[in-house]
């Protein structure tokens, strides 16, 4: 499928978008991101960075419930991409 043929189905479904709630997220979008440009384009999702929220190390200690015996062991299957010693 061509980029065209995709920017096609996606205006389309647009258009047929009865969710308000949802148009107005797209609108919000689309005045955060006035048009293309070479700069990176901004995700819509806040990333932790950007609230101000500092990630802290170790926060998920002790979360692992349960790792299988054979974790390290080849998969059925995948003999043939392991690097021969």
């Amino acid at each position: 499928m061509s980029a065209e043929t995709q920017k096609l189905e996606v205006i389309q479904l647009i258009l047929a978008l009865q969710d308000y709630q949802v148009l107005d997220k797209i609108e919000k979008l689309l005045k955060k991101q006035p048009g293309p440009s070479n700069s990176s384009v901004e995700t819509p999702f806040s990333l932790d960075e950007k609230k101000g929220k500092k990630r802290q190390y170790g926060f998920a200690k002790g979360m692992t419930n349960y790792i299988a015996p054979d974790f390290n062991e080849t998969p059925p299957g995948f003999e043939e991409y392991m690097q021969r010693s």
